[in-house]
């Protein structure tokens, strides 16, 4: 879809669970809560509302190819749990994969559990990977003070000195010299999406494999095969992922 106006661009989207990818990457947090799944589904079960979960289009210009999951893991999770075959998405034109683990931290900041110590280092490296410790698009770094107040309290700027030295020795060594990151680009390149994608098909394979085999119930297993089988002959067809509806805020 090309040519977006900005009406469109604040929509909201009920996305089908399965044409959402799940990367591990994009999370902040060490661990998703077993507890918190199963308090959301059970909430879900009873018809409370939740916030829409973040997500961005696997391609920028085609809604059919899919969306990654970048904030709202327990929602998804506890739906799938649940049963259902879509939820509320909100969509971000946001197309760069270095950006999605900061997207995912600025989610966590306004809900869910709190930040373990952890999970605010996480945030830390999600700030510098996205690139959001240089002032605008050029190749200056911004003083530690400026940082802890992007920050909001996740790290104080006595700290940061020391956190950029071990996670960015590169920076540290600029923020500490010239003040200018002399390669803006090579300290992280260019994620390959496709590979991540197909790591993530693997070992989703991988874990159908071992599950089916342990299921002991043959009328189970007849039932998932030709699951799987409807599955990869819908891949092999070419067929898109089910329809969207776009819902207006």
């Amino acid at each position: 879809m090309k040519g977006r106006t900005k009406k469109e661009m604040t929509q909201q989207w009920m996305v089908r669970l399965e044409g959402l990818v799940m990367d591990p990457a994009t999370q902040i947090r060490g661990q998703t809560s077993a507890g918190t799944i199963r308090e959301y589904r059970e909430a879900m079960r009873t018809g409370t509302e939740f916030p829409p979960v973040v997500v961005a289009r696997v391609a920028p210009d085609d809604e059919t190819k899919g969306f990654i999951l970048i904030d709202g893991w327990h929602r998804v999770l506890a739906a799938q749990a649940l049963g259902l075959i879509q939820i509320n998405a909100r969509v971000t034109d946001e197309a760069d994969p270095k950006r999605y683990r900061w997207l995912a931290a600025q989610g966590n900041r306004s809900h869910g559990l709190r930040l373990t110590l952890k999970d605010r280092r996480e945030v830390f490296r999600a700030y510098v990977q996205a690139g959001e410790h240089r002032t605008g698009r050029g190749s200056k770094i911004k003083p530690a003070r400026e940082m802890a107040r992007d920050l909001q309290g996740i790290v104080s700027d006595r700290r940061i000195p020391e956190w950029m030295r071990q996670d960015f020795p590169k920076i540290y060594r600029a923020m500490t010299g010239s003040g200018l990151e002399q390669d803006t680009e090579g300290e992280f390149g260019k994620k390959d999406m496709d590979e991540t994608y197909s790591q993530l098909a693997t070992a989703a394979l991988d874990q159908f494999k071992a599950s089916y085999h342990a299921i002991k119930d043959w009328g189970q297993r007849q039932t998932l095969l030709k699951t799987m089988l409807r599955a990869a002959e819908g891949l092999a067809g070419g067929r898109g992922l089910p329809v969207i509806t776009p819902d207006e805020f």
